[in-house]
């Protein structure tokens, strides 16, 4: 599976936005690429400046088709398939972070450029019956920020742009821990203003 997973980056790496659309696809919906995605959008970019947005554009669309994909499944059945990958403790613990944090608790692993498990929160997602236009704007909102992040950086720091990320990833996780924290804050706020009527 990982070299055909090799095998669909590099034959995607001709085809410009359109390849980046397929690998984000696939990615998000059936084979795990790990920064394949994001490799091959700073290489593009790199590669043709002009097409950064486009590029980046492409990578959230297919992102978001393929996570949609895996939603679907899961909305349908997918409880037993969570159930393989995640003990029954952490089953427990996914519902409850999925209840109370709602879309949110989707935008770290979409966003942050480390290999998280983001496939288990979109499944979880999907199981426990997310709405699903939450569940688009967490996934647009979470890779928006990631992918446009990379596109910028690569089109402003060129071949140095690996270089960057890595002596500033850190850095990267730490604004989206501030973001997601500000934006659990600003829903409980508005929840609270709902329920008090207000």
């Amino acid at each position: 599976m990982k070299k055909f997973g090799l095998w669909l980056v590099q034959s995607a790496a001709t085809l410009g936005p359109l390849g980046l659309f397929l690998v984000a696809l696939g990615d998000s919906a059936f084979i795990p690429l790990p920064q394949g995605v994001d490799a091959l959008l700073i290489t593009t970019v790199i590669a043709a400046p002009e097409s950064a947005w486009l590029a980046a554009s492409a990578a959230v669309l297919g992102s978001l088709v393929g996570s949609l994909v895996l939603y679907g499944i899961a909305r349908k059945g997918g409880r037993a398939a969570l159930a393989k990958r995640v003990k029954p403790e952490g089953m427990a613990k996914l519902e409850r972070r999925t209840d109370e944090w709602g879309a949110l608790a989707l935008i770290p692993p979409m966003m942050i450029p480390l290999p998280l498990p983001t496939k288990i929160f979109v499944i979880a997602a999907g199981v426990f019956q997310m709405p699903v236009g939450r569940f688009c704007a967490a996934t647009v909102f979470g890779r928006g920020i990631r992918y446009f992040g990379e596109a910028y950086v690569a089109r402003l720091y060129g071949d140095e742009t690996t270089a960057f990320i890595k002596d500033n990833v850190w850095g990267a996780v730490g604004i989206g821990v501030v973001l997601v924290a500000v934006f659990w804050a600003v829903n409980r706020w508005s929840t609270r203003r709902v329920k008090a009527g207000a």
